[in-house]
């Protein structure tokens, strides 16, 4: 026996530590996609995927949250499909909420807000902005800070947007407040263009003109080049606006640059663009038909590579759904097992009191009491029945509920007059039985009362 609670131990332990490992190895994976992929745009399928057959084999809410968060972002941010980025955070959400992780669920809403900023829809992303800032997680949470630094970033964003400079400036201000506490350089250089921009909404020129000149000296050591891509596109326009075109230029060519140094040519469209812009308007027919060409050649090139990214998210997706049909299928497989167990173990009771009251020498029954457990016995033999043979009969039918219930009916059919027989039987067994224990009961009392009789016979003699 101590050798058995041993053995116990030993595999309750290591069933532990397998567990533990995988949710390490699924950290690990998160902590990478989230801190570099996200933000270099390395971020791929098979990192998706693998964290998301984890999350399915440990069955945990929380795991599976943060895996179809990084699926959406994957899809939206790195193949551009915003569509489908929204479907899987409205799939993470009531994970999220399950798990009661306000961290989680809350990036989950700034994700979102991203989205319908780069779909011009400001409302809906203000409203995903506000329901992520009321899920912020507790103060004493160590990503409290993290978290609300993309909500005042949102915040300022939306603002800048609508043309409110004030309250822009009061959230851009927080935010660098913010960033500072928790050395983001990241969420400083959004808090000095944004600052800039709100300035710059303002008429306050000059300050604007120092908040851009602070994200300039920041946006090379950023290894982001979404960052840069939203800074330039505030930055450039504020420029020609003010009749800097040398600086103007001077930094649409620094944006090309950094395109076709990371081939990355969202960059290097915004940046020719840009270029096109100012060598027109300079009347510099050659240079300006030159980056006219490049704009077109990249537009091209961006054309072709989100046809090739939609056929990847289409397949993409479909994996995803396979995964996730899977784990259902695991789950119902698992679920019906149980109902199996459950459903045998009530048989077999019914079957040991019935056999207790058959074969009992003693207990006398009533006819009801068998009529019951006759039926309850029926009924669960029936659901039993039911349970064993329902994936095929879903897959024959095509789940039609009228030819299920036609199936189930004739099941019935030939249930009943067994059960019908088997009962009139054991009826049968019982009153013979009955018959019998009386039968015993009364000779027993009859010798009991003749013994008496003898006993009494003597001593009336004696008297005599």
């Amino acid at each position: 026996m101590r050798h058995l609670f041993i053995l116990f131990f030993v595999s309750i332990n290591l069933q532990t530590a397998l567990a533990q490992n995988t949710i390490q190895q699924f950290k690990t994976l998160s902590d990478r996609a989230e801190n570099t992929g996200l933000h270099t745009g390395e971020l791929d399928s098979a990192t998706c995927v693998q964290m998301l057959r984890i999350a399915q084999e440990l069955k945990n809410d929380s795991l599976l949250a943060i895996s179809y968060n990084l699926i959406g972002e994957y899809v939206s941010r790195i193949k551009g499909d915003n569509t489908a980025g929204l479907e899987y955070f409205f799939k993470a959400i009531p994970l999220a909420e399950k798990s009661n992780d306000k961290r989680r669920l809350s990036s989950i809403y700034f994700d979102m807000a991203l989205i319908y900023f780069n779909l011009q829809n400001n409302e809906e992303s203000v409203n995903a902005i506000r329901k992520g800032g009321e899920n912020l997680p507790d103060k004493s949470h160590p990503l409290y800070d993290f978290m609300l630094a993309q909500y005042q970033r949102g915040m300022a964003i939306y603002f800048v947007f609508e043309k409110q400079p004030d309250s822009a400036l009061l959230y851009a201000q927080q935010l660098m407040q913010t960033s500072r506490k928790i050395k983001s350089p990241l969420f400083e250089f959004s808090a000095g263009y944004l600052n800039a921009a709100a300035y710059a909404e303002q008429g306050d020129m000059d300050l604007a003109e120092t908040w851009f000149k602070k994200g300039t000296a920041l946006s090379d050591s950023l290894n982001s080049p979404y960052a840069v891509l939203r800074f330039a596109a505030i930055y450039i326009p504020f420029l020609i606006s003010n009749h800097q075109l040398t600086d103007a230029k001077k930094q649409a060519q620094h944006l090309f640059s950094v395109g076709e140094k990371l081939d990355n040519n969202d960059l290097k469209v915004l940046g020719s663009g840009f270029m096109r812009q100012l060598y027109d308007s300079a009347h510099q027919i050659d240079s300006a038909y030159y980056y006219s060409r490049m704009e077109a050649v990249t537009n091209g090139a961006i054309f072709n590579q989100n046809n090739i990214n939609k056929i990847q998210v289409l397949a993409f997706n479909e994996q995803i759904r396979q995964i996730d049909e899977e784990a259902k299928q695991k789950a119902e497989a698992e679920e019906r097992r149980q109902n199996i167990q459950y459903a045998l173990i009530a048989l077999g009771i019914i079957i040991f009191i019935s056999l207790f009251l058959l074969l009992s020498r003693t207990v006398i029954v009533n006819e009801r009491l068998i009529s019951f457990f006759a039926i309850l016995g029926l009924l669960i033999v029936f659901e039993f029945i039911n349970l064993l043979i329902h994936p095929w009969l879903a897959h024959f039918t095509h789940e039609s509920p009228v030819q299920m219930l036609l199936a189930l009916v004739a099941i019935a059919a030939l249930l009943i007059p067994m059960h019908h027989r088997l009962e009139h039987w054991i009826k049968e067994k019982m009153v013979e039985k009955n018959k019998a224990i009386r039968f015993a009961a009364a000779k027993k009392t009859i010798r009991l009362l003749s013994d008496e009789k003898l006993e009494k016979k003597p001593s009336s003699d004696e008297n005599k």
